[in-house]
C-alpha cells in the first residue's frame, strides 16, 4: 500500500494524526546502541495506539555506529504495522542521491523519509521515484535560524513558498508531503493557502511549538 493511503488508513483506524519521534539520547540512555533499542522499543510500546507514524531522527542512531542502524532496523521490524519516517534530510546531485535514497529505502527499509530541496528538482526525483515510499520536502524548518534564507524573497514571493510549488511539481506518483514547523503557524498558514500536499509538523515540546495554531492553519480535511 502506498505511504499516504497507508497513513491516512492508520490516522482514521486509531483517530489520530501523531507522529511520534524516536531519538535517543546517549547522555540519558546507558547501554550504547543496545540501550537506545530497548529504551525506543519502549517508547514505541507505549505510543503506537495513539501515533500513525515513528519518525526516527537518523543523527540519533548514526551515532552508533553500524550497530546503531542494526537496532534501528530491528525496531522498525518489531513494529511493522506503523510506518517509519526517517528524518535524515538528505540533500544531494545524482549518483549520490540515487544511493541515499537505496540506503534509506532499500537497505533501511524505511516507509519515508525527509529530504532537502536546496539541490532542486532533479535531486528530489531519486527519492520520488520510489512510489509506495514518502517524501517530505523540508519546505519551513522549525529551528530559530529558518529565517535566515527561507524567508528571502524569490520572484516575489518567500523561499519556501518557492519549495512548496517546487514539491508539487515533482509529487508525480502522489508521495511526497511537505516539512512545515510548528513554531511558525503563520507560515504554515501561507504554505496550506499555496499547496494541498500532506504536511508533517515537527517542533512540538522542546522548541515551543504552537500544536494547536499550526493544525489549525494546517488543517484541509486530509488527515495525513
Amino acid at each position: 500500500m502506498p505511504f499516504f493511503e497507508r497513513l491516512r488508513a492508520l490516522s482514521k483506524e486509531r483517530r489520530t494524526m501523531l507522529c511520534v519521534g524516536l531519538d535517543p539520547d546517549p547522555e540519558r540512555i546507558d547501554g550504547a546502541a543496545a540501550g537506545a533499542l530497548r529504551h525506543c522499543r519502549e517508547v514505541a510500546r507505549q505510543t503506537e495506539e495513539h501515533a500513525c507514524c515513528f519518525k526516527p531522527n537518523s543523527a540519533f542512531w548514526e551515532q552508533y555506529g553500524p550497530d546503531g542502524w542494526k537496532a534501528l532496523i530491528e525496531l522498525h521490524e518489531e513494529f511493522a504495522d506503523t510506518p517509519f519516517l526517517l528524518d535524515a534530510k538528505r540533500g544531494d546531485m545524482g549518483n549520490t542521491m540515487k544511493a541515499y535514497a537505496h540506503a534509506v529505502f532499500t537497505t533501511l527499509a524505511m516507509d519515508a523519509a525527509t529530504v532537502s530541496p536546496y539541490f532542486g528538482k532533479d535531486s528530489l526525483e531519486e527519492f520520488t521515484r520510489y512510489e509506495d515510499r514518502g517524501v517530505y520536502v523540508v519546505c519551513r524548518s522549525s529551528n530559530p535560524g529558518a529565517e535566515d534564507l527561507q524567508h528571502l524573497e524569490a520572484d516575489g514571493a518567500p523561499l519556501f513558498l518557492r519549495v512548496a510549488d517546487m514539491a508539487e511539481r515533482v509529487n508525480g506518483h502522489g508521495n511526497v508531503g511537505l516539512v512545515v514547523g510548528a513554531t511558525a503557524p503563520s507560515a504554515v498558514a501561507d504554505v496550506r493557502k499555496a499547496s494541498k500536499l500532506p504536511f508533517l509538523i515537527p517542533g512540538v515540546g522542546a522548541q515551543g511549538g504552537d500544536v494547536s495554531a499550526s493544525v489549525r492553519a494546517a488543517w484541509n480535511g486530509d488527515p495525513a
